[in-house]
């Protein structure tokens, strides 16, 4: 009986090492993944420049990137919240003319014990102008632009 059990703990050892050592060639594969970037001509380029100047807390950078007539500004960024931890992928990208649509997926850390991750989809719309393509609307990861008070 106690060689039997002592097998299945055997066993049941080896799995947990399989499952961790998959685990971790799985993060160090995600992880290395090379970063794709794309021209700041480009609509993919822009939203791309734009995210990174709001995770790098260049505000100001950021509101550059918004259409002549937009309502959004660099405070609306000071007010944004960017999760601690997350992956940004382009998911899909239209353009038509001088309109463009870029939808992307943002994973976001769940802050688990074993770094989970959700996510959310999030688009973006974008107009040529005559200095580039600019986004339009309330971009992620702003949910509202306007005064406060007002």
């Amino acid at each position: 009986m106690s060689t039997q059990r002592f097998s299945s703990q055997k066993i049941l050892s080896a799995i947990i090492v399989f499952t961790i050592l998959l685990a971790a060639a799985a993060a160090l594969l995600s992880a290395s993944k090379p970063k794709v970037q794309y021209s700041v001509n480009s609509p993919e380029g822009v939203v791309q420049r734009y995210l990174e100047a709001v995770i790098d807390g260049r505000n100001e950078r950021a509101a550059e990137f918004f259409a002549a007539n937009s309502s959004c500004d660099a405070t609306d960024i000071d007010r944004s919240w960017i999760p601690e931890s997350l992956r940004i992928n382009l998911a899909e990208s239209d353009i038509e003319g001088n309109q463009a649509f870029i939808e992307l997926a943002i994973d976001i850390s769940s802050g688990g014990p074993f770094d989970d991750y959700y996510t959310e989809t999030h688009n973006f719309r974008l107009i040529r102008e005559s200095e580039g393509w600019r986004i339009l609307g309330i971009p992620w990861p702003l949910y509202n632009c306007e005064e406060l008070g007002k």
